[in-house]
């Protein structure tokens, strides 16, 4: 009989972070993701810790201003989401990739004024790329690869992934799902491009302008342009 390995909740985020290139988490620990930082953790990932979700929100997003890739943020559900969506709207408005995680309260007890109950995918929906809850445990590393993924994608911005407190604490046998758990690949950069015909076109108006002003974005800045732009 083929032997089986069991895998928390929280055991699968840490290792599908750390699978997707995560070296640094900044969060506050509580009820319910005590178990997710201490995973985070022992992936050997830094975890940065903050007394306020909006502070910790905005260093995540400059994080992933700064390195271009999605900085994580990890806060805990009902008030600790909802103090965190500043700093998703600061990411979605200035482009910058960010990863919020948010624990929920358990699923069996939604609806029954659980502790810290808020509709925290609906919550963020407006304000995020990607807003979902994983379907199961086993669905945590194809989720965390989608909110990357979206993160990065075209015209950077924000993702929210939920995690209820029983998906935190439960656990996930690789038998059970036939298999072991998928490893992911690591997310990929996917670049917005303009028509090729529109590009050649602007660039005939500016090169016959006699005062051409050019207004320059992020996408110059995370295609490090700056020798074109001054050639």
């Amino acid at each position: 009989m083929a032997s089986s390995t069991k895998h928390t909740g929280a055991q699968l985020l840490a290792r599908s972070l750390k699978q997707q290139g995560v070296t640094v988490v900044f969060g506050i620990v509580g009820i319910p993701v005590v178990e997710v930082a201490e995973a985070i953790q022992a992936e050997g990932i830094r975890f940065v810790g903050f007394r306020n979700e909006q502070s910790c929100a905005y260093a995540a997003s400059v994080w992933g201003y700064l390195t271009q890739t999605p900085g994580v943020c990890l806060v805990v559900s009902g008030p600790g989401v909802v103090h965190a969506l500043a700093g998703v709207v600061n990411s979605q408005v200035n482009a910058w990739p960010l990863v919020l995680v948010g624990g929920a309260c358990e699923t069996a007890l939604e609806g029954a004024g659980a502790f810290q109950e808020s509709l925290q995918v609906e919550m963020c929906r407006p304000y995020a790329k990607y807003s979902a809850r994983p379907p199961s445990i086993a669905q945590i590393p194809a989720t965390v690869e989608r909110a990357f993924t979206h993160a990065v994608a075209g015209r950077p911005g924000a993702s929210y992934v939920d995690l209820p407190a029983d998906y935190i604490q439960g656990s996930f046998s690789d038998a059970a799902g036939g298999g072991e758990v998928e490893e992911l690949r690591r997310f990929t950069r996917v670049a917005a491009q303009a028509n090729p015909a529109d590009v050649r076109r602007a660039a005939g108006i500016l090169a016959n302008a006699s005062s051409p002003l050019v207004i320059v974005g992020k996408g110059a800045a995370y295609a490090r342009a700056e020798t074109e732009i001054r050639t």
